[in-house]
């Protein structure tokens, strides 16, 4: 592996989805190169004071300009990453897509390198950041590292194994895993949802709910839908038809988390003291008016 090779790997390394051979491979290539160690134990001390700063729940949250301009750092750099993966294709990639921004969101088959981007990364079985919390909690905690909401679709019977950030491509994603009751075939089954941001509806042949695409990729099965200016991809390894049942039960809004009420504690009586009588000794005169 050399250090352009590297370059792009860093993210998923430090988000544990690397499988074992380029793990391998990236970990005896910055075993022998310096700068490329260096560059690691940066990033892993970045993201890992971002991690910490996000779990302080208990502190005031930071200011809202400095929370978009570490959003729009991260995106930055993602874009960046991406780049520098597209270079492996060729000199002549690379300037058409410096050329065109249309180009980068509606290239050909952009959105079949997305879905098979999610059915990959539901393969894997990311670690999570977030585990078994309830759908309020994790859309706090999205709300709190994502530039916008994200409204959890509620599925009866369903819980929330885990949740973290991931990403599709260039898209930043909100990333939250369910679990389904086991049914006729007496496992448990598990769905994984990809959330990402689409208000300009940059990405293409996604139907707008109730409608929904369902298609198969790598063996699992996959829905796609938009709502309130998200993309929502639910892939899961139930057959098609079964995905299609269990569609007709969610319901793809959440109304937004109350937040907890503060009860004041009661008032307590204040004994009045008896007012003491008045005191000719201490009348206090002017002076000017002194004989």
């Amino acid at each position: 592996m050399t250090c352009s090779e590297l370059d792009p790997l860093i993210y998923p390394y430090l988000d544990g989805e690397l499988d074992g051979s380029d793990r391998q491979a990236l970990e005896s290539h910055a075993a022998g190169c310096t700068s490329c160690r260096n560059r690691l134990s940066r990033e892993a001390a970045f993201q890992g004071a971002l991690r910490r700063s996000a779990q302080l729940r208990t502190r005031a949250p930071a200011p809202e300009a400095l929370r978009e301009m570490l959003r729009a750092g991260i995106r930055r750099e993602h874009r960046r990453v991406q780049m520098v993966s597209w270079a492996r294709w060729g000199t002549v990639a690379v300037v058409a897509a410096a050329a065109s921004g249309v180009w980068l969101e509606l290239r050909p088959g952009h959105r079949d390198q997305l879905v098979e981007d999610a059915a990959l990364r539901y393969q894997r079985q990311l670690p999570f950041e977030v585990t078994r919390a309830s759908a309020s909690d994790v859309e706090r905690w999205f709300g709190n590292t994502m530039s916008v909401r994200v409204p959890l679709p509620h599925l009866p019977g369903a819980t929330i194994a885990g949740a973290r950030l991931s990403n599709l491509r260039e898209h930043d994603a909100a990333y939250v895993v369910y679990e389904l009751p086991a049914g006729e075939s007496g496992f448990d089954r598990r769905l994984g949802l990809f959330v990402v941001e689409d208000g300009q509806e940059e990405i293409p042949s996604v139907a707008v709910w109730p409608q929904v695409n369902v298609g198969s990729v790598r063996g699992y099965s996959v829905a796609s839908w938009r709502s309130g200016g998200l993309v929502y991809e639910l892939v899961s390894d139930m057959d098609q038809a079964d995905l299609r049942r269990t569609l007709r039960q969610l319901d793809p809004t959440s109304a937004p988390p109350t937040p907890p009420v503060d009860l004041a504690a009661p008032a307590r009586p204040r004994q009045m003291l008896p007012i003491p009588p008045r005191n000719p000794a201490l009348d206090l005169v002017p002076a000017a008016f002194q004989n």
